[in-house]
């Protein structure tokens, strides 16, 4: 089975997010070397608590890849690449033990992320989309402070509302597309950091992978089990309080 991909623009988003996760992974190394065993510098660390809840907004870029793929194995996967944006809501809490952070998070967003591709077997031809409607997870985190800079890892679950269409192209008179729609689920993991610019007030840039999967049953058609595998980074503000 022959395969077109279309998802010239998620080589844009790709770009970008290597940019954004380049200036995370320098940013990171710096702050490292302030992680030292001198205790001026340790009681340094702790002049900035991060310890309380917060809220805040962000807004990303994400980029994957996705298959939809026959569970008997009888056909051949349809591979697409998915690209696009996203912004939304978040919070959660920490709490300070020394140089040491703790905390929780949880996160909603409203995603633009999709892409679409077409495949050929002899005289059949279909093309066939894929969208992330939204995207929510809810993850543990544990960081470093260097007084006002957070470096931190989080982990955890994540869930997002899909849709895909299937619309075949040949033989004619082509029939009707055919839709699914539900919920995919998963989980995550990612890197950040946080700078505080204000006794209540950060910004932080973070960077997400995202593994999602569930079962399409398409409507009068044929049932496929979905995989997308997102990387996301996002630019994010959050107020303490």
């Amino acid at each position: 089975m022959a395969r077109e991909l279309m998802g010239g623009h998620t080589m844009r988003i790709s770009a970008l997010i290597l940019l954004a996760v380049a200036g995370l992974g320098s940013g990171t190394a710096a702050a490292a070397d302030l992680i030292v065993d001198d205790p001026e510098a340790i009681a340094a660390a702790e002049n900035y608590d991060w310890s309380g809840g917060y809220a805040g907004l962000f807004l990303g870029a994400g980029s994957g890849d996705v298959t939809l793929t026959e569970p008997g194995g009888l056909v051949d996967p349809l591979d697409l690449a998915a690209g696009g944006w996203l912004a939304g809501v978040r919070a959660g809490f920490n709490a300070q033990a020394g140089v040491l952070v703790f905390g929780a998070e949880a996160d909603l967003g409203k995603t633009w992320i999709g892409g679409n591709g077409s495949a050929t077997s002899g005289l059949n031809s279909l093309d066939y989309s894929y969208d992330l409607d939204w995207l929510g997870t809810v993850t543990g985190r544990v960081g470093y402070a260097a007084d006002t800079l957070l470096l931190y890892a989080k982990g955890g679950l994540a869930a997002g509302g899909v849709r895909s269409t299937l619309t075949p192209t040949a033989p004619l008179p082509a029939p009707p597309p055919i839709s699914a729609d539900g919920v995919a689920t998963g989980w995550t993991v990612g890197l950040g950091t946080e700078f505080a610019f204000s006794e209540n007030a950060t910004a932080g840039i973070e960077y997400d992978f995202v593994s999602l999967g569930t079962q399409l049953d398409y409507s009068g058609g044929p049932s496929l089990e979905a995989k997308q595998d997102l990387h996301i980074v996002k630019l994010g503000v959050n107020y303490g309080f």
